[in-house]
Formats: structure tokens, C-alpha cells, sequence
């Protein structure tokens, strides 16, 4: 595996086009995800907090394949043909794969398969899939950013069914119990 450097998540920013509101989300779930990796490891935890925030830095790579269309206003940024090409050709090319599974496949290909593991179980859908303290909090943390704000769980996934939100409580609850223990 090679090792992934701050200059190399920003290339991959540049390459995929990652407009600036997602650059910006994921950058806050990076922090929300570093700190509660201090907390872990304070605790006396094993987490591997590198690993952890490189790969916060990357959950989102290629969102824009998941957009049912282009809210350009949304983008707070200057965008240019060049993006929008990129974007609209992304979301036709890969409209069967969510964007979690198609980032971990192209980190898997560049070397990066534990970075790769963690941003394919970010996804909503893998929250039963979640075994490590590792995937656990860079899911955690991603439920925990709107934007680029934190919120509560409830605030966040206001719109997820039942089910969902009560999978959220319990991680939450999971990882509290841990961090008071």
C-alpha cells in the first residue's frame, strides 16, 4: 500500500472535480472524526486515527454520482464547463453504483484498501455491516456533519425511516457507553 499524503487527497480533489461544499463536509466529519479518535485512544483504545481521518477526507470522493441532478447553486463556487462535464458524464457512466462503493473501488485499485474499506462503509445502508471502532466512527461522524455543521443525530437524518434512525441511537449509544466507560 502506498502511503496517502495531505497533497495527494488534495489531487484527488482536483482529479474528480470534488466541488467545494463537499471538499468542506468532509473536512468537518475529519475533525468530528479526529477528535473522537482522541477520546477512543485516551480511553486506552487502539485506533488507527490516520487512517481514520485520510479516509473522512475521502468518504464523499465522488458524491456527485449519487445526485439525482445538478444544483449548481448549492456548489458555492465557481464552476467551469470542464466540472460540468465531468460531473454530468460521472453521473451518467456510473448511475448503478452509489458513490461510496465507487470511491472504495478506485482507492482499492490505487493501493489504499483499508482507506478504501472505510469509505465503502460509510454508506447509510452499511450500518449493520460495522465492525470496527475504525468504520464505526467514520460513519458516526459522517451521520454527525449536515454540510458543514455538526448537528444531532436526529437533526441529521430527520428524514430516514424509523428503523434507521434507531440504528443511528444505538451507535450513538454504543460509542457513549464506551467514552464514559
Amino acid at each position: 500500500m502506498t502511503k496517502l499524503k495531505a497533497k495527494d487527497i488534495y489531487d484527488l480533489y482536483k482529479e474528480f472535480h470534488v466541488p467545494k461544499n463537499v471538499i468542506d463536509h468532509m473536512v468537518k466529519v475529519a475533525d468530528v472524526a479526529e477528535k473522537l479518535c482522541d477520546k477512543f485512544i485516551k480511553k486506552g483504545i487502539k485506533i488507527d486515527k490516520e487512517l481514520v481521518v485520510k479516509a473522512a477526507l475521502l468518504h464523499d470522493l465522488l458524491r456527485v454520482v449519487d445526485f439525482k441532478e445538478l444544483k449548481l447553486k448549492r456548489v458555492k463556487q465557481r464552476i467551469t464547463s470542464e466540472d460540468l462535464e465531468f460531473w454530468t458524464d460521472l453521473m451518467e457512466e456510473y448511475k448503478e453504483i452509489n458513490h461510496a462503493d465507487l470511491a472504495a473501488k478506485i482507492l482499492n485499485k490505487r493501493g489504499h484498501k483499508h482507506i478504501a474499506n472505510l469509505v465503502k462503509k460509510h454508506f447509510v445502508t452499511e450500518i449493520d455491516n460495522l465492525k470496527t471502532w475504525e468504520e464505526k466512527i467514520v460513519y458516526y461522524a459522517d451521520k454527525r456533519v449536515k454540510g458543514k455543521r455538526k448537528v444531532s443525530i436526529k437533526r441529521r437524518m430527520r428524514k430516514s425511516t424509523k428503523e434507521m434512525k434507531k440504528k443511528l441511537i444505538q451507535l450513538e449509544k454504543e460509542i457513549k457507553k464506551v467514552l464514559k466507560g
